[in-house]
């Protein structure tokens, strides 16, 4: 017992360490794989980072679940569905950001859609899934699978997960903290789009497109044949037809629309559609990305920096120029509270004034810092 205890104590020292180094989410997630390892062992990882904005995964590191194939096969069947343990429900539940399959379906894992479909095909069984939540924005995520026949995952692996969830969705959170955004004026009114037929295979891109892509990822030889597209693309593209295809009330509020980091540092926006279809050839996915606008950007670093809903909303009207009277007759509440609201805006984000914190939130973040020559 003691030897167990031990283990999982050393595993979550390194994690908060590597949480708190800086990395970017490519290096974070699979050394925080690595470090748990030894602590729960498991037969299939994936570690993930969240749109904020949208909730959709960015990018993940995964082993152990079947390939790139079946990774592009549960996006497009199986992770936009509504199934037991769902991440929304689990960042909104504050209380069960770590929970078991086993549990959610009382033991009937064929209650489970992707345990039907994606786990029990491949082999694995027990499943251990998280979110990674800083005051219930959902940075991230994790899912942690064994095989049949292995012992289902213990409650002291699970209390241990729930102890390493809040410091991964901070360090991912500290990524974006980090993040600087650049816009290249050459590039800034040039949107570039992808055609994928529905086959997921590229039949149509613009050169524009392909800079964009490989901003986000390599591109190996046979990428116009949708082997190793960046992960964004896959999740936009299920995003749209399940969009289009509504079954309840959340499916009709999605939008396929999602913001992520490039390696060059700053932020894309991913919108998706449908192609018309034609008698001989079926609807393909059309996916349009262009450079993050001001709101997106501004969006992103208001979640980051933890302000609460009403701050955001006081944030937006002094990015409009309102004035704290304004502010107090658009939202209803006087100018006094306008002031505590944003004397709070003025500490969480580090600044002492309006001009200061449209700088921190805006500027800074569309335009790198200029470089003084070496003298």
């Amino acid at each position: 017992m003691r030897a167990n205890t031990t283990l999982y104590d050393q595993a979550l020292k390194e994690i908060r360490r590597l949480c708190n180094s800086g990395f970017d989410e490519r290096t974070l997630l699979p050394r925080v794989v690595e470090c748990l390892r030894d602590a729960v062992p498991a037969e299939g990882y994936c570690f993930f980072t969240m749109d904020p904005v949208s909730g959709l995964m960015m990018r993940a590191f995964s082993e152990g679940l079947g390939g790139e194939k079946r990774r592009h096969f549960f996006l497009e069947h199986i992770y936009l569905e509504e199934d037991v343990n769902g991440y929304d429900w689990m960042a909104r539940s504050w209380r069960h950001p770590v929970l078991l399959l086993s549990e959610a379906t009382e033991g009937k894992l064929e209650r489970s859609l992707r345990y039907r479909e994606y786990l029990g095909p491949v082999g694995l069984s027990h499943e251990m899934r998280g979110v990674c939540t800083v005051d219930r924005e959902r940075w991230g995520g994790t899912d942690l699978t064994r095989q049949k026949g292995r012992p289902d995952f213990n409650s002291k692996e699970v209390a241990f997960l729930r102890q390493v969830a809040p410091h991964l969705g901070a360090g991912l959170k500290a990524a974006v903290l980090r993040a600087q955004a650049s816009l290249d004026p050459e590039d800034e009114s040039v949107p570039g789009v992808l055609v994928l037929d529905h086959r997921g295979w590229v039949i149509q891109h613009t050169q524009a497109a392909r800079r964009f892509l490989e901003e986000l990822e390599d591109l190996g030889p046979g990428w116009q044949e949708g082997e190793g597209l960046p992960l964004a693309i896959w999740m936009v593209a299920s995003a749209v037809r399940k969009a289009l295809k509504a079954e309840t009330d959340r499916d009709q509020g999605r939008v396929p629309r999602l913001c992520i980091k490039a390696r060059s540092g700053r932020w894309l926006t991913l919108q998706g559609a449908l192609t018309e279809a034609k008698p001989e050839q079926p609807s393909g996915t059309m996916i349009f990305m262009e450079p993050a606008g001001p709101r997106e950007i501004t969006w992103l670093r208001t979640s980051a920096y933890g302000l609460s809903p009403r701050e955001r909303e006081v944030v937006d009207l002094v990015l409009r120029g309102a004035s704290g009277k304004q502010i107090a007759k658009t939202l209803y509440i006087s100018e006094y509270t306008v002031q505590e609201h944003l004397s709070n805006i003025f500490d969480k984000v580090g600044v002492r004034g309006r001009r200061a914190l449209i700088k921190r939130l805006f500027f800074a973040n569309l335009y790198p810092p200029v470089r003084q020559p070496a003298l």
